[in-house]
This record gives structure tokens, C-alpha cells and sequence, in this order.
């Protein structure tokens, strides 16, 4: 490494795995034993397709509201890779994380590691220097596989399951489930988030010897429009929460939050009810007002997260009109995240993302959604041009979306940062 900055750091590792993405708990798990990396704390693996960062950040905002000490690993980032790694809501500095890879680059020796596995590994280092109490896990693809999973989970969830990444994960429900799946403990409790279950999940739960705890099983959720509420059991006895007014997060991924919480062996807050309705979390439905203008801000990149998405701003937002600029890898299934979306967004803008070429084109995607829809759509050279189409067009009642990759939202988040300059 010439020279030593964060920047140069990321951009070396952008290229220095054969392959960008890699599943393996090998690697990953020798350099780990190189480094010495021993969680001292209690470890939470949060896996699923939907809903993962909803559930990390209740954890953590429930944990950090009693004073316990936490650190978080969550991918991707949206505008800073610090944003990955975090102790006590706080972002890891650039020096930290370049320390920590200089550690990792000296212990891995002739062992090649992708990007993610740099960055896994990393967060571990950080966290044990830190010695916090509790470490949060977000698996980045799958989990069985995935580079946290060489963390032995205290306490693991599970949160929706749906087709994304079939490529890697398998090409039913099923057959991603028993992935996600792996991250799961003998003996461990496993939170189930979803009620609708892939029919192999609760089996390979039971033949890893996970101690479920299910949803509407084991703790209760009941919601409807307006409010949800939710009773628990922990060590200390019943718990229950009513009438919490709904926010913009899923009241499922909030109530396995809760459970994980009390899986861990923590009690809640006595502000809970208020930390709880106030939690947002960026780029997850994330309401803002941006130069005088409603926006909902959210990385729905996959037709479930598509689905609940148009659902929610109906259920929210109607009758306003609903503009989106919108922008997905290549890989995933647009079409039919356009169908979904198609009663509910009336105006389209496509950018490109040329630096990106894993990012669907523009004119690609239009044609995808004339094919499925029968809508029209315009083109942008990149999302700031797409931004700025549609604040020009819009109305002061209408509803803005920016959705898709996490690339989408990091190229609003700059436009509206600089604009706001």
C-alpha cells in the first residue's frame, strides 16, 4: 500500500479478491485466529432477505438507552464506509478502520480476502479493542456462508424471507431459508421475525438445534393501521407493550428486536415505547423534508421490499401523487418491481450510474417497465440530473421516492447534501 489513507485503503481492496463476492467462512476464520479475535461480549447475528437494518437499529437503540455498550457491523454503507462500523452510535474513525487493516494485512499472509471479509474482520478488531458488551452482527449475503458467521451468534434473527441473490442463495424460498438459517446456534436462541414461513426454515431451525422463539408463538404481535402492540416473555417475566403508534419501520422487525433484546439478557428501557416510535434509520423508509418537499427515502431493491413499500405509502400517503426516481442492479427482478409499484408511482425518473457497471441502464429499464406496465419514463444521465427532473416537476403536496440500490440513495444523499450547501 503506498499510501495509508482509508481511501486508498477501500480502493485497493475493491480489486484485490479474485472475486468480488466469495462465500467461504474459511478465509475469513484463519485471519480471525491470526488476529486473536475473541468476542468477550455477546454476539447478535441478524440475517434475512428484508428487515435486517429495521432489527439492528431497535437492538442497538434499546440496548444504548439503558447505557450498554455496543458495537454494530452493518453492509453496505450509504455515503461513508465508516457508516459499517459503529461503537455507541458512533461512526468508526478513518484512522481506527486503517489500523485495522493494516493489522489484518499483516495476520492474513498469503490468504486473499474479498472487500466484505476485510471489512467484517475489521469491525471485529475494532470492537474487541473497544471491549464493548454487546456486538451486532448484520450478515452482508445468506448467512451460512457469510464472512460474520465465523462469530458464534448467543443470539441470532431471522427476519423476512423472500428471492434476492439467487444466484448465490438458490432460486426458491426453501432453498435460501436453510441458508439463512445457518446462522443460527445449538442451544442459541433464534428470534423468527416472519409468521409466513418458507416450509424448511422451523426443520433446518430444529436440526442445528436452535431454541426458537417465533412470532406469534413464542411473542405476541398485533398491529393495525394506526398502532401495534406486543407482549413478551423474558427472565424477569411478562412484558408487553400497547398501542404503540405506528411509525415508518415494520412493526415485526421492531417487535423481534424487542425479543432479541431480551433474548440477549438485557430488560428494556423505561423509555421504550419512546425510543421505539421515535427510531428511524437511514435509507429505511426514511421521511424527510428536502427543499420543501415530502420525501421517503428507502433501499427497496427486491419485489417483497417493492411490495411492503407501495403498501405503506398507500396506506400513509394517498391520494398524493407519488413520484420515484429509481435505479437496481442488473440482476434483480425489476419488472416485477415495477408491476407492484405501477398503482402507486404515476411518474418515473431513470438514471444511469455509469461509473457502476453492475447498475441496470436507463433506456434498459424503461423499456422493462413500458413491457410491464404499459408506463412511460424519463431518462437521466445520472440520479442528481433524475433529482433535479423531478423536484422541477413536482408539486408541493407530492410524495417523492427514492428508492432502489443503496447506490440510488447515495447518489441522493450527495445531490441533496450539496444542494442544501
Amino acid at each position: 500500500m503506498p499510501a495509508k489513507t482509508l481511501e486508498a485503503w477501500l480502493g485497493h481492496l475493491e480489486h484485490a479478491h479474485s472475486k468480488p463476492i466469495d462465500l467461504s467462512l474459511e478465509r475469513a476464520a484463519e485471519v480471525a485466529a491470526r488476529l486473536g479475535l475473541c468476542p468477550a461480549g455477546k454476539i447478535l447475528t441478524v440475517a434475512g432477505t428484508n428487515g435486517k437494518g429495521s432489527t439492528v437499529a431497535t437492538v442497538n437503540a434499546l440496548l444504548r438507552a439503558q447505557g450498554v455498550a455496543v458495537g454494530v457491523f452493518t453492509s453496505p454503507h450509504i455515503v461513508s464506509f465508516n457508516e459499517r462500523i459503529v461503537i455507541n452510535d458512533k461512526l468508526a474513525s478513518d484512522a481506527a478502520i486503517v489500523d485495522a487493516f493494516e493489522a489484518i494485512e499483516q495476520a492474513r499472509g498469503d490468504i486473499s480476502l474479498t472487500y466484505y471479509e476485510f471489512s467484517a474482520l475489521a469491525a471485529a478488531f475494532i470492537f474487541q479493542r473497544a471491549q464493548v458488551d454487546v456486538w451486532i452482527l448484520e450478515v452482508g449475503l445468506g448467512g451460512r456462508l457469510d464472512a460474520v458467521n465465523i462469530f458464534d451468534a448467543d443470539v441470532a434473527v431471522v427476519t423476512s424471507i423472500d428471492l434476492d441473490h439467487q444466484e448465490y442463495l438458490g432460486d426458491t424460498r426453501e432453498l435460501i431459508a436453510i441458508e439463512k438459517a445457518g446462522v443460527a446456534r445449538a442451544g442459541a436462541p433464534c428470534v423468527v421475525a416472519e409468521s409466513n414461513l418458507p416450509r424448511t426454515l422451523l426443520p433446518e431451525l430444529n436440526r442445528i438445534g436452535a431454541v426458537t422463539v417465533c412470532v406469534n408463538t413464542d411473542y405476541e404481535l398485533r398491529f393495525d393501521a394506526l398502532h401495534w402492540s406486543g407482549a413478551w416473555q423474558s427472565s424477569e417475566g411478562h412484558i408487553s407493550l400497547t398501542n404503540l403508534p405506528r411509525s415508518a419501520l415494520l412493526p415485526s422487525n421492531l417487535a423481534a428486536g424487542v425479543q432479541a433484546v431480551l433474548c440477549l439478557g438485557y430488560g428494556l428501557p423505561g423509555n421504550a415505547s419512546a425510543v421505539l416510535t421515535s427510531l428511524q434509520v437511514p435509507g429505511r423508509r426514511e421521511i424527510r423534508d428536502v427543499q420543501n418537499r415530502t420525501v421517503l427515502v428507502d433501499v427497496a431493491h427486491n419485489p417483497a421490499a417493492i411490495k411492503a413499500l407501495a403498501e405503506f405509502v398507500e396506506a400513509r400517503f394517498a391520494p398524493k401523487t407519488c413520484r420515484a426516481v429509481f435505479s437496481a442492479m442488473i440482476d434483480k427482478d425489476t419488472g416485477t418491481m415495477f408491476a407492484l409499484a405501477a398503482d402507486t408511482v404515476s411518474h418515473w425518473y431513470l438514471p444511469n450510474q455509469s461509473h457502476n457497471p453492475r447498475v441496470a441502464k436507463a433506456l434498459e429499464l424503461k423499456a422493462i417497465l413500458q413491457n410491464a406496465t404499459g408506463h412511460g419514463a424519463k431518462c437521466y444521465d445520472t440520479v442528481a440530473h433524475a433529482c433535479e427532473a423531478m423536484w422541477q416537476e413536482s408539486e408541493q403536496d407530492d410524495l417523492l421516492l427514492i428508492i432502489g440500490s443503496f447506490t440510488t440513495v447515495a447518489a441522493f444523499e450527495v445531490w441533496a447534501r450539496q444542494t442544501e450547501n
